[in-house]
């Protein structure tokens, strides 16, 4: 019942900010094309484009780390496999 009252208060939310947020604004390009665009549709584009970034930042991280933590693994498993020469020679 909560999860169903607060999607329906997010949904309100939202309609009204885009509701409020529906004016003609003037976006210019990088190849220097100016595109006339709905203001709410530049925010969800921004949104979208960041969430991305971020996506693709945090899969960088995340194939950094793995390779940290296979590359330490390796070497805690040589460390145990070498025999203890130590123990067989008592002085």
């Amino acid at each position: 019942m909560f999860k169903t009252i607060l999607t329906v208060a997010i949904t309100v939310f939202m309609v009204l900010f885009a509701l409020n947020n529906f004016d003609r604004v003037t976006v210019h390009l990088l190849i220097g094309k100016s595109v006339d665009m709905r203001l709410i549709f530049v925010i969800l584009l921004a949104a979208l484009a960041g969430y991305l970034l971020r996506h693709f930042i945090g899969i960088t991280r995340e194939e950094e780390l793995k390779r940290r933590l296979l590359l330490e693994r390796k070497k805690r498993f040589q460390r145990k496999s070498q025999p203890n020469l130590d123990d067989e020679f008592d002085l």
